[in-house]
């Protein structure tokens, strides 16, 4: 009998979640950022988290994945969505949101 696995709904693959925390990490690295973290939404989703600030630490932004609509979604703290699209073009976008974030110059190499 061959068992059947069932994954959660809205499941972020391995390699998805290797380039989602390198990106991570490459944000703390440029100061945009204290710290990433996953977690889950209100409706089991698993979703990746970027947090910012010393003392008084915050989420500023959050990435789930929609698998129906087949593609990821990026949410800043007040949970009002930034972007959504391929994992590149999330990340892409949430890069740019941290950028401004930040205080950084549009024109300065990532």
């Amino acid at each position: 009998m061959v068992e059947i696995t069932r994954l959660a709904e809205n499941f972020i693959g391995k390699d998805d979640r290797e380039r989602l925390e390198a990106f991570g990490g490459h944000s703390i690295a440029h100061g945009r950022a204290t710290r990433w973290h996953w977690s889950e939404t209100a409706d089991g989703s698993e979703c990746f988290e970027i947090f910012a600030g010393g003392a008084d630490e915050r989420r500023v932004a959050r990435v789930t994945r929609d698998r129906r609509a087949d593609l990821f979604r990026v949410f800043e703290s007040d949970n009002r969505e930034l972007a959504n699209g391929t994992l590149e073009q999330a990340m892409a976008a949430l890069e740019a949101f941290l950028r401004t974030r930040h205080g950084e110059p549009p024109d300065l190499p990532a």
